[in-house]
């Protein structure tokens, strides 16, 4: 995991230090602003970043001249040589490789979301997803961005903190409400993930998005090591009581199960 992880967090270097590149900063800023938006306008990005709207379009064209930005009608958005970084980076990821067949599988079997989740920097990136046959407009993508606290692949992860990296990372972090089942309160937050502990599974009960249901269990490596979670998500209609709590765990152990035999037979082969 990288340095700056919540799985690794320490009081030590996060690569973060007095060799950044402040012109490099504001590239990715500025990248990040857009794809929180979609598409965006110069003065509204501008605005946005308290930056002189002149900066900006520089920013922006120089973006869009080499294909890391689109631009259409004085707007902007994400262009596909971002998806050819991207692209490039999953399939770098082990964990990547040795879960999508199952998540496929899971998807399939359920006929939800399914969803392959790494943790980087104190939050939660969807690694890979598949769709089984219920849906038709998943609400979520692969790239896509959680909060680690309202997610359930995020209670996941924060379940397998020590308690000194769990308490530094509640110091690091205001827990925003995106629903009013979201978990803001640090203590209530430590219990919900006591919970998930005791039982290896954890729950997104409309905490993150209202009307969604969603069940997580994470997946380690021989060594103990956290690789990533495996969430199954649903609308509430799909996703009765029953379903929620023991039909869709019982279906995630299992998956995980062989997700991590996998990855350890993974480790074996290449050693030899």
């Amino acid at each position: 995991m990288p340095a700056a992880s919540v799985t690794d967090m320490s009081d030590g270097d996060t690569g973060r230090g007095g060799d950044r590149i402040a012109s490099v900063g504001t590239a990715f800023r500025i990248l990040e602003a857009v794809r929180e938006r979609d598409s965006v306008g110069v003065t509204e990005l501008a605005e946005a970043l308290e930056l002189p709207k002149s900066t900006v379009h520089h920013y922006l064209a120089t973006l869009a001249d080499d294909g890391y930005l689109a631009a259409e009608d004085g707007r902007y958005r994400l262009g596909l040589g971002l998806f050819t970084l991207g692209a490039t980076a999953r399939t770098g990821e082990r964990i990547f490789h040795v879960a999508k067949p199952n998540v496929d599988r899971l998807a399939d079997a359920t006929g939800e979301q399914a969803r392959l989740v790494v943790e980087r920097d104190g939050r939660g990136i969807t690694l890979y997803q598949a769709t089984g046959d219920e849906v038709d407009d998943p609400p979520t993508h692969a790239g896509d961005v959680e909060e680690l606290h309202c997610s359930a692949a995020g209670k996941a992860f924060l379940a397998e903190l020590p308690a000194d990296r769990l308490d530094a990372f509640l110091a690091d972090r205001a827990l925003e409400a995106r629903t009013p089942n979201t978990i803001t309160d640090p203590d209530e937050l430590r219990d919900a993930l006591s919970t998930v502990r005791d039982r290896g599974v954890a729950f997104d009960d409309e905490e993150r998005d209202e009307g969604v249901r969603c069940v997580a269990s994470a997946v380690s490596d021989r060594s103990g090591e956290l690789l990533g979670a495996i969430s199954v998500s649903a609308p509430l209609d799909r996703m009765p009581d029953e379903r929620f709590r023991s039909e869709i765990p019982s279906r995630l152990h299992n998956v995980v199960g062989v997700v991590e035999f996998n990855t350890t037979y993974s480790e074996w082969s290449d050693a030899l």
